[in-house]
């Protein structure tokens, strides 16, 4: 996955999910030491939705090993200086169980970025090896917690911008 390519994800998986999606500007672009041999975008989009915009400061990791917890505080640390209203962060790699903790702690939402092959056949909806020609080769999947505080992932779903906007307020 390049950052163009990353890039052209996040903004059709918030379009999915109901958001009327206003100009992209690349806030910071890096490429991560070894041995990540991944890449850090970090993207500032205006999102609108029932009426409301809100500025967002989308961090867009493409990495090997877990999303550790520091990404979150950083990303918060950032809010200002790109003049964003809230953090999402979309992420190749899986979040650590403490990352996911932290973000829920700060009311940052995380995204994990999955095969779109392995997804539909983890779904049900149909016999696994048989894929549709609309499925996308990546989806998203919120990484969230349950009722009962554990982490849980689910796909997210059309016109459920609301799953990704209401977070837990920080404390």
């Amino acid at each position: 996955m390049t950052p163009e390519s990353f890039e052209i994800l996040v903004v059709r998986e918030l379009r999915k999910a109901g958001f009327d999606v206003g100009t992209v500007r690349t806030h910071r672009r890096s490429e991560l030491p070894e041995p990540e041999r991944g890449f850090v975008l970090e993207l500032v989009i205006p999102l609108r939705c029932a009426g409301a915009t809100q500025r967002a400061l989308v961090i867009c990791l493409h990495q090997l090993g877990f999303v550790a917890p520091d990404v979150i505080a950083s990303a918060k640390a950032r809010l200002a200086d790109a003049s964003a209203d809230v953090v999402l962060i979309f992420a190749t790699a899986e979040f650590a169980p403490e990352t996911v903790t932290a973000a829920y702690e700060s009311g940052v939402t995380l995204l994990q970025v999955v095969d779109g092959r392995s997804a539909f056949d983890m779904s049900g909806w149909s016999t696994p090896g048989h894929y549709p020609a609309w499925l996308p080769a990546y989806l998203s999947q919120l990484i969230d917690r349950d009722v009962a505080g554990q982490p849980r992932a689910r796909l997210l779903e059309a016109g459920c911008a609301d799953m990704i906007l209401d977070r837990p307020a920080p404390r």
